[in-house]
């Protein structure tokens, strides 16, 4: 197995602002619950075949220990080496998963099963100390020899239920030290088990979702998972009650929903699905994508290719879950250009989901921005008589899609502007004729060069 099994396919643009975030907590929780203890082999062996210990969640990886390696630890048992501590966690039940110590305790489990987990015999092999054991599988061995194994003692730390889930959280991140280390979301796949997983999993199921992640199944990384996590907190909490660190705002979700009733489920899917349906139909496979502005050089504006932005990726969504989706359809047009000329030219807007991202400041800004855009055009206070109609500048477009400013063609139709030719501010009126298409950053600096006066 390779690395690059567990590559995501999603990929984010690097924003400054969600990296190496301080914990915030009360004094009195900065405290993990542990329990040491020292059970032997078979106790825990009994307890896995019960379901009481779980030793491979679906966040972990796969056993990856070749038999040599497994034999090795086999070896150390009959010699009664001490091993290095087992790290375990409580669930709400009272059963125990393992965080970590998961390879090795299914190198022993299996071998009492006879088995390795991807179905070959095991028999151990390269032995040193007991190289006459080498080719033995457990049930060839003297009943001395598995009562050895069977009683061998191990040392356990054990995670308590009742221990802060922002701080568990926390101890997980710093044990998690395998050759690829698991991400936010694989860890509260762990600290977070039940129905609320179960649901998010499902919703990022939706077709149309995937379609829009260019996605043809589940990521491999969960990061379609936390997509639709952050969904969820912000509309749980809504943006006007975030606080910092977004870690920590996704967790509280988690914790505070983890018992989801059904009519919170049903609420929260179809909150959803319908910003998804709307999303899709404004930008296609644009969606969650930057649209980078022209420059005084190049006047020639472009969409991201590949990257995401986690930012607009909240901001889409989040404004659009409780919209009436005939009301957004006949304003598509508008809404589309609107939202594009937020990316292109809003100064604010573009500072917020760049720089320092998960600011509480910078969400409002964001949120505040965009969503009163939306909320002007929904009510119909944007048919002001200075504003050309998308299908005017669809119909330029098609027949010249030249800037009639730079004299550089327009590539794609989003990268358009509608200008006055004699000035609106000076009695230029807004009829066809008054009319020509040019990029959206000419028309953004003609725009600024007029307000300075030069």
């Amino acid at each position: 197995m390779s690395l690059n099994d567990y590559e995501s396919k999603i990929e984010f643009e690097e924003t400054k602002g969600e990296i190496d975030e301080e914990i915030k907590l009360d004094e009195d929780k900065r405290t993990v619950l542990t329990k040491y203890s020292n059970p032997e082999i078979t106790s825990l062996y009994e307890k896995s075949k019960r379901g009481r210990l779980v030793l491979q969640h679906e966040f972990q990886r796969k056993f990856v220990w070749d038999r040599k390696k497994a034999s090795r630890l086999i070896e150390s048992a009959l010699l009664s080496v001490p091993l290095p501590l087992f790290y375990l966690a409580e669930n709400a039940d009272g059963s125990e998963y393992v965080i970590d110590g998961q390879q090795r305790l299914t190198s022993f489990f299996s071998f009492i099963d006879g088995k390795l987990p991807d179905g070959e015999d095991f028999k151990l092999t390269d032995m040193r100390v007991y190289p006459e054991l080498n080719k033995k599988d457990y049930a060839s061995l003297d009943k001395n020899l598995q009562e050895k194994i069977l009683y061998y003692n191990i040392s356990t730390v054990t995670i308590l239920k009742e221990s802060d889930p922002d701080l568990k959280f926390e101890i997980f991140e710093r044990l998690n030290t395998g050759s690829v280390p698991l991400n936010d979301m694989e860890l509260r796949n762990c600290v977070y088990r039940g129905i609320y997983m179960d649901l998010l999993k499902d919703l990022a199921s939706d077709r149309d979702f995937r379609w829009l992640l260019k996605l043809d199944g589940p990521d491999k990384r969960m990061k379609d998972v936390e997509l639709v996590l952050r969904f969820a907190s912000f509309y749980h909490s809504t943006y006007l009650k975030y606080k910092p660190s977004m870690r920590q705002f996704f967790n509280r979700d988690m914790e505070k929903y983890k018992n989801i009733s059904e009519t919170e489920q049903e609420e929260l899917r179809s909150a959803f699905k319908n910003s998804v349906q709307i999303v899709k139909s404004l930008f296609g496979e644009n969606a969650f994508k930057r649209f980078h502005p022209g420059t005084e050089s190049d006047p020639k504006g472009a969409w991201e290719t590949k990257k995401f932005n986690s930012s607009l990726y909240d901001v889409w969504m989040g404004i659009f879950w409780d919209k009436n989706k005939n009301q957004v359809f006949a304003n598509l047009d508008s809404l589309r250009d609107a939202l594009i000329e937020l990316m292109a030219s809003n100064d604010a807007f573009i500072d917020s989901i760049l720089i320092g991202t998960s600011d509480t400041k910078k969400v409002r800004t964001r949120f505040d921005i965009a969503r009163n855009v939306v909320e002007k055009i929904l009510s119909g206070s944007e048919n002001q008589p200075r504003c050309f109609s998308y299908e005017l500048k669809q119909e330029l477009f098609d027949k010249n899609p030249t800037c009639e400013i730079c004299g550089q063609r327009i590539q794609h139709i989003d990268d358009s502007a509608v200008d006055h030719i004699e000035l609106y501010s000076k009695g230029g009126k807004t009829h066809p004729e008054n009319a020509r298409i040019t990029h959206r950053y000419c028309n953004f600096a003609r725009s600024n060069s007029i307000e300075k006066g030069d």
